[in-house]
């Protein structure tokens, strides 16, 4: 799986307001390997392996400096192209021995705030996947993560499942605003999957008492990602969350929300002090229920998560344990979309295995602009469906 998405999509590497212009290079781990990304004198950044090619020390530590990181083992040079421009412990025909250099460097595209690698092989990369955010102005989105210690298929497993909205989060629903018209555990959706070129497009609809329903559609695209309503009015906008393999037993959580007409105005679950470290973990551990506030709890709060919403996500996917045992679960209708999310992984794993490009990693063919979603309270199933 690991060698599949690789091969086939970008990955996010890192958040760009953290990369400075000649300054500290950062560490990055994605899929069990260590790297480095750095900005260099020039604005560009560079992504390669962490281990210098010559001796193995970390290029994290490499002085960034004249468009190019120099280790400070023994001074040899790779500028931000991937170029072996100076070893100076040759003492003849240097030039010709920094050609030699096995240097390993990645391409790299920033979009959304982000940083983006292709760790796969060959020359030529994938085309990018064009979520809704790609070319919005800066003011129009935010980007923050944080990393949990749990296997990235649980992150998106979470991000897809619209049933556990009115339950874990009902103590933060009625003061987001939005057009969200429920907030207690017996608003259960009935899920209407629609598969997709990228993965697929759902509508987890609600009835309400008067006859009407309140749907949201939402979409999976390959291979992590979720584009997800916000609630707000005029559908304008969204959250594009995305669970990234740190290794098997880790993740980074990304949530991208924007709007496409207009800057955003954040609330204060999207206000941050660090963007890679929001929203907040548990504050405790699983010998004290990662910090629950049995308290809160008594006090009217649902879930005794109280920091943000957010954390009552991760307090769930923590409580799992690292990796699922999946052949533990019981699963009912509400767990539709996380079914489709499955399918949709297996099958272009399997045809990956086969030496087949996964028919949801053709890109050239792929449409991403339907992916906005949209959320509202509907009279007419026709109107909903004609939508989705």
């Amino acid at each position: 799986m690991g060698k599949m998405i690789k091969q086939h999509w970008w990955i996010p590497a890192a958040l760009s307001d953290k990369l400075e212009a000649d300054g500290k290079p950062q560490r990055v781990r994605l899929f069990g390997e260590d790297y480095v990304a750095f900005r260099a004198t020039n604005g560009k950044v560079g992504f390669f392996d962490e281990a210098c090619p010559h001796r193995r020390a970390s290029l994290a530590l490499a002085r960034n400096e004249d468009n190019a990181l120099r280790c400070i083992f023994h001074g040899w040079k790779f500028n931000v192209e991937g170029v072996t421009v100076a070893v100076p412990t040759q003492p003849a025909n240097e030039p010709e021995y920094c050609k030699h250099v096995p240097l390993k460097h990645y391409p790299v595209r920033e979009e959304g705030g982000m940083v983006w690698v292709w760790l796969g092989e060959g020359k030529t990369p994938p085309k990018f996947t064009e979520l809704p955010m790609v070319g919005l102005p800066r003011e129009n989105f935010v980007v923050f993560r944080q990393k949990v210690n749990c296997n990235w298929l649980q992150g998106v497993e979470t991000t897809m499942d619209s049933a556990h909205l009115g339950v874990l989060h009902q103590s933060w629903l009625g003061g987001l605003g939005g057009d969200l018209p429920f907030s207690s555990v017996n608003m259960a959706p009935v899920y209407h999957v629609q598969q997709k070129p990228f993965g697929f497009r759902y509508a987890a609809v609600r009835a309400l008492e008067n006859g009407h329903a309140y749907v949201r559609t939402n979409s999976f695209v390959m291979p992590w990602y979720g584009v997800i309503a916000t609630g707000g009015s005029d559908n304008k906008g969204g959250s594009v969350f995305f669970s990234v393999p740190i290794d098997d037993e880790n993740i980074h959580y990304y949530q991208l929300t924007y709007r496409t007409d207009a800057p955003l105005v954040l609330n204060h679950t999207l206000e941050y002090e660090d963007p890679d470290s929001w929203p907040p973990l548990p504050p405790g551990g699983a010998d004290d229920n990662w910090g629950q506030d049995r308290e809160a709890m008594k006090n009217g709060h649902f879930t005794g998560f109280t920091q943000m919403l957010g954390t009552e996500d991760f307090a769930v996917l923590l409580s799992m344990g690292k990796i699922v045992d999946r052949s533990q679960e019981h699963l009912g209708a509400g767990d539709g979309a996380l079914l489709a999310v499955r399918r949709c992984l297996l099958k272009s794993v399997r045809e990956f295995m086969g030496e087949s490009v996964p028919k949801l990693a053709c890109h050239e063919k792929i449409d991403y602009r339907v992916l906005q979603p949209f959320s509202g309270v509907f009279k007419e199933e026709a109107n909903w469906r004609a939508l989705l």
